[in-house]
């Protein structure tokens, strides 16, 4: 591996690429280039995104006193008449039955995740329309006017949803206003996305696979340098290395696209290739690596048998490594929940430390040599279970990530705007090493 290709790989994706737009679709092909300049078969694969344009955006405190402040709109929610709609106000928090209560006709304010099942009791109610709280209270000016653009979760919401930084939801609920006006302009409309696929087949054991993953895509107004140029350059370092060192089982390496809108990219991978899964014996994932100031860490979201593997390599490396049992937030759960063991390497800041999210996600956070040190110890890893003379990882999962998995389906269900399945419609359930789903 090289440190100083991986640099400039990594400073040539560090620009805003939102999933969908035609920046992302831009870093797609530069990793594209990247993956054929190591020699190996590699392709994009293209998936359909949700998406929405917003127009216009507009909140203003009508009564008691006139106020306007800075929104903008959710995307695949309602939009308002021309003029807008007009109701009382009312702040429900975090939205508990009992904050539900008394909603008839106004514009409500809530802070979490808005999911179907609220919306559908806002609906009931009687409320107009929404506003979601955002940021932090002790944002820099610069960073305030970084709303982070979203999309409604599940089926499209039959109201208008606005978000609001919280500095100004402070403001707004100590003003308790008696008459406000939300405007909301907004078409919905599908988007492409892509994830970068390259193989490299294995010399004795072709059909059992081994899958990298990190995704490409950033948020708005970041470069996304850490979170996760860091995590695709990995994998395309990776790449290079396995290509001159040709493992014996086949090695899989995606570039995810779309992570940062609920980890699409690698939901859309495991849903085309859920026919082959079963070969898929590990996968490891890359998000956020290379920060100065800051400390290793892996959650793997399998067996016991292998957290204890990657804890004992770590010791016997000096390689100093916290670890947990769990569902990171990123793409080696989509695996997990798809049944294929998994883990998330990450190089974690402390509180005050680098950001993410914002447009201080940049290089200057970040240093080549701890970059490659993480990278250094997973390929050590890997190169262990591709060369084994037998599979070693057990395809079962720890009694802790079985429940976390459920526990996401189930955040996954509702947020999509499905029905769990009944109980009695369930089948038979298999022993853990069985499940591929």
């Amino acid at each position: 591996m090289n440190k100083e290709r991986a640099w400039k790989l990594l400073n040539d994706i560090s620009f805003v690429r939102v999933a969908g737009t035609a920046e992302e679709k831009k870093a797609a092909e530069i990793l594209l280039e990247a993956c054929k300049s190591a020699g190996a078969e590699a392709h994009i694969e293209e998936f359909e995104i949700d998406g929405a344009d917003i127009f216009e955006a507009k909140l203003e405190v009508l009564e008691p006193e006139y106020k306007s402040y800075p929104v903008i709109g959710i995307g695949r929610t309602a939009s308002t008449p021309e003029e807008g709609i007009v109701g009382g106000f009312k702040y429900i928090e975090n939205g508990l039955d009992a904050n539900l209560s008394d909603v008839k006709d106004k514009i409500v304010l809530v802070q979490g995740r808005v999911m179907p099942p609220m919306v559908e009791k806002l609906i009931k109610g009687g409320a107009l329309g929404y506003i979601l709280i955002a940021g932090n209270l002790y944002d820099e000016d610069s960073i305030r006017n970084e709303i982070r653009p979203g999309n409604a979760f599940g089926k499209s919401h039959a109201i208008p949803g606005l978000k609001l930084h919280i500095c100004d939801a402070e403001e707004l609920v100590r003003s308790r206003p008696e008459k406000v006006r939300m405007v909301l302009k907004t078409e919905e409309l599908k988007g492409t996305s892509r994830n970068v696929v390259a193989t490299i087949e294995g010399t004795e054991f072709p059909d059992e696979i081994i899958a990298f993953s990190g995704h490409f895509d950033s948020v708005a107004y970041s470069p996304g340098a850490w979170d996760n140029g860091t995590g695709a350059v990995s994998v395309v370092e990776l790449l290079h290395y396995f290509s001159k060192h040709r493992p014996k089982r086949t090695m899989k390496f995606i570039c995810c696209g779309s992570e940062e809108i609920g980890l699409v990219g690698s939901r859309k991978y495991c849903e085309a290739h859920k026919d082959e899964l079963d070969k898929y014996i590990f996968e490891i994932n890359f998000d956020m690596t290379g920060v100065v100031i800051g400390y290793e860490h892996v959650c793997c979201s399998c067996s016991e048998e292998t957290l204890h593997a990657i804890q004992y390599l770590a010791g016997t490396e000096g390689f100093p490594l916290s670890s947990e049992l769990g569902m990171y937030a990123s793409d080696s759960s989509s695996f997990a929940s798809a049944g294929v063991p998994a883990c998330t390497f990450a190089r974690l800041a402390p509180r005050g430390g680098a950001e993410i999210h914002n447009h201080h996600d940049v290089l200057d956070r970040l240093d080549p040599e701890q970059f490659m040190s993480t990278v250094g110890f997973a390929c050590k890893f890997a190169e262990q279970i591709a060369n084994a003379p037998v599979n070693v990882v057990p395809r079962k999962f720890a009694k802790s990530v079985e429940e976390a998995i459920e526990k996401r389906k189930k955040m996954f269900a509702e947020r999509d705007g499905k029905k769990e399945e009944k109980p009695e419609e369930k089948k038979e359930e298999k022993p853990a090493e069985e499940k591929k789903n």
